[in-house]
């Protein structure tokens, strides 16, 4: 919004709501039409109160502008009547108040100042003490009528001018020419209020309107600050000012001053035969009791205000961002266009390698197709007997280079000690026997359980000195025969068949037996104490003959173990082999969750990489484009970056030169004004009798002037 429309704005919803509001009210509404006086020219004249003028006449004026009334309850209607000469000078004043009996109360308290009161509606009577007056009412509104010798707030002064000269109203009378009629008004009241915290003067907003008849010997007329009614054979000349208002709004210096209509006179000119004035009436009534500013306006404006700063803010800061955006998308562009023109300058090499992976793809379905094949058909005799064959020998190669002997060290450590639980080595219950040149059933059986966990160990291929428990070595090579039965080996599916409820004993000795052994492991370890018992049981070294007789039994069941191991890898080799050539042809030819198995798939594989290959050359034509599409993006990038600091660079310029000073000539020169608009209404709603009123009570007020009338016939 253009500075020039702000303050038309401010025009509109504040200044002419004044005017509007008292003219419409004034003339139309509630009894304030038009009021003829029959009143001599003495102090003592009655006045009384009739409508003269048609609604019809006056109707143009409610198309000047809406406005608010107060809708406050009166309870003292007053009506000053001021008897005029020609000029305006007041000669008698005569007050006529209605008291509102809202309440049908049976008496009404009321103030005035007034001197020769009477009632003049009723014969309701009254007690004065001072200026306080009690009604008797008896639930009926009271009307009564006095006079004054106070001054109106308000004076008015009428002067005349014949083809551009003054002229005394008894002059003029009978004249013909160009005739002005001048009103000039003066406001007289003064009120404190209180804006933006200081104590300021400023008048009660009255406004003063004006009405004449001009018969049909006036014509040409024209109306300055006022409106023309033509009705047949007359003119109503209806004029308006609002005195005082500009002192009050303290625009006299303001450039506002050219856009507010603040009348402080109302003229009349018209070319006139034989010159006459009937009549001529002023109604100045209290625009501040009838006008409110309640209904939002000040608000909104400050609303608008603020909403177009922050919106102005707004598109300020999204330019900034979007600037700061496009400079990102600019760099990020970079990036990318380099990678696309990487992207192409690789796209030639994409065809050779897609051939590449076609050909290999096809050799790999061939491949699986073979090995799948192989793997389905069943090891012969030979196969197996050279799978035993090599395994054994790797096991005698092994315990060749020293395998032997460190079993055998492994075997008489766990024979010589005994390990606590609190960490500490003790002789072994096989060492004491030994040591002490006895025997028992007790200690061969303990020999016997240890011999028995040192197979089992060596059978799982665990270390002689582990701490595993017969039992638990017992359970894991149960757990080995059942994987290899499961996958299909028959010998071990024999061995789990038999096995598997066996104590560690019982295996240990299946085991024993399955190396080739023709005596059972037992026999062979009872034998094996007493022959080193007697040897050794008269040895004077008898600790060192236990040690011989210890290491002997540990290189005899290291042989054993050797036997048992090479056994066992000779049968796991072709069980093994076997079942890893059933493991994988199933696995191969396992459908997965595709649909696919590892041969299906690999044929569809050898498909697709044809169809890749047959559609590498579109796929690099469309890369072609893409490279170029992508250096016009660039560009289009570059020149939109480029405007984007264009419009930022504007913003602020808008925001400075335009918004900003809008902003500030409101907080600067509207809001202000419209602050000081307020206190004077405020001064308007306190002014609300001319005589005076009873505490509590809601008055208004307005004053009537009528101008004695210029008649040809009184010209000598």
């Amino acid at each position: 919004m253009k500075l020039p429309e702000l303050k038309k704005k401010f025009t509109n919803k504040y200044a002419i709501r004044i005017v509007a509001g008292v003219l419409t009210v004034a003339l139309l509404g509630s009894g304030m039409t038009a009021v003829a006086v029959n009143a001599d020219q003495n102090k003592n004249a009655e006045v009384k109160q009739e409508t003269t003028v048609e609604d019809d006449k006056d109707t143009n004026l409610k198309d000047l502008v809406s406005f608010d009334v107060s809708d406050k309850t009166i309870g003292k209607d007053e009506s000053v009547y001021l008897l005029s000469d020609a000029n305006g000078n007041v000669y008698n004043t005569i007050v006529s108040d209605h008291l509102v009996n809202t309440d049908d109360a049976a008496t009404i308290e009321d103030k005035s100042t007034l001197s020769d009161i009477k009632n003049v509606k009723g014969d309701e009577e009254f007690k004065q003490d001072g200026d306080k007056l009690t009604w008797q009412a008896d639930g009926n509104d009271i009307y009564y009528q006095g006079t004054s010798d106070e001054e109106a707030p308000v004076s008015q002064k009428v002067t005349y001018y014949l083809d551009g000269n003054e002229i005394a109203p008894a002059d003029l009378a009978g004249k013909s020419g160009k005739v002005t009629i001048r009103f000039d008004y003066t406001n007289n009241s003064s009120y404190k209020e209180t804006v933006n915290g200081s104590e300021v003067d400023v008048k009660v907003p009255f406004a003063a309107v004006t009405a004449m008849v001009l018969d049909d010997s006036f014509t040409n007329v024209e109306v300055t600050n006022g409106k023309v009614q033509s009705n047949g054979d007359s003119n109503i000349i209806i004029g308006y000012a609002l005195p005082g208002i500009k002192d009050s709004l303290g625009v006299e210096d303001s450039d506002f001053i050219d856009d507010l209509d603040l009348p402080e006179y109302f003229e009349v000119s018209a070319d006139v035969e034989n010159f006459e004035l009937s009549t001529a009436m002023t109604i100045v009534a209290n625009a501040g009791s009838m006008v409110s500013m309640s209904t939002g306006d000040s608000s909104s404006l400050d609303d608008m205000i603020n909403d177009l700063s922050d919106a102005t803010n707004d598109l300020k800061n999204g330019s900034s961002d979007l600037a700061d955006g496009l400079d990102t998308l600019q760099s990020s562009l970079a990036d990318y266009a380099s990678g696309m023109s990487e992207l192409y300058s690789a796209s030639g090499d994409l065809g050779k390698g897609v051939d590449t992976l076609n050909s290999s793809a096809k050799s790999i379905s061939k491949g699986l197709k073979t090995l799948d094949k192989a793997l389905n058909t069943k090891m012969s005799d030979e196969e197996k007997a050279a799978a035993s064959k090599t395994a054994s020998a790797a096991v005698d190669k092994e315990f060749a280079n020293g395998k032997t002997e460190e079993v055998a060290k492994q075997i008489y450590a766990a024979l010589r000690y005994t390990q606590k639980e609190d960490g500490s080595v003790a002789d072994g219950a096989l060492y004491t026997a030994l040591y002490d040149g006895t025997f028992s059933s007790q200690g061969a059986e303990t020999v016997y359980n240890e011999v028995v966990r040192q197979v089992l160990l060596s059978a799982a291929k665990q270390p002689a000195d582990s701490k595993l428990t017969a039992d638990q070595v017992a359970a894991a090579i149960k757990t080995s025969f059942a994987q290899a039965a499961q996958a299909g080996d028959q010998t071990y599916t024999a061995m789990y068949a038999i096995g598997k409820d066996m104590s560690s004993a019982q295996l240990a000795e299946l085991i024993y037996a399955k190396s080739g052994a023709k005596d059972t492991l037992f026999n062979k370890t009872q034998s094996t104490i007493k022959q080193t018992l007697a040897a050794d049981r008269n040895n004077e070294q008898i600790n060192s003959g236990v040690e011989s007789s210890l290491q002997t039994l540990a290189n005899q069941l290291a042989g054993a173990c050797k036997e048992v191991a090479s056994q066992a890898a000779s049968q796991a080799a072709v069980t093994g082999a076997e079942s890893a050539k059933s493991t994988i042809a199933k696995q191969i030819e396992a459908v997965q969750s595709n649909g696919y198995s590892l041969v299906s798939g690999a044929t569809a594989l050898s498909k697709g990489t044809q169809t890749l290959a047959d559609q590498v050359p579109t796929l690099t034509e469309g890369i072609t484009a893409l490279n170029d599409a992508t250096t016009k993006i660039v560009e289009g990038v570059d020149k939109l970056d480029d405007g984007s600091h264009e419009l930022a660079d504007g913003m602020v310029e808008f925001d400075e030169k335009g918004i900003s000073k809008i902003v500030n000539s409101y907080n600067g020169d509207i809001k202000p004004l419209t602050d000081k608009l307020q206190a004077m209404l405020d001064a308007g709603e306190d002014y609300q009798t001319f005589t005076s009123i009873a505490d509590g009570v809601n008055g208004s007020v307005k004053f009537i002037y009528k101008l004695d009338s210029i008649k040809a016939d009184d010209v000598k």
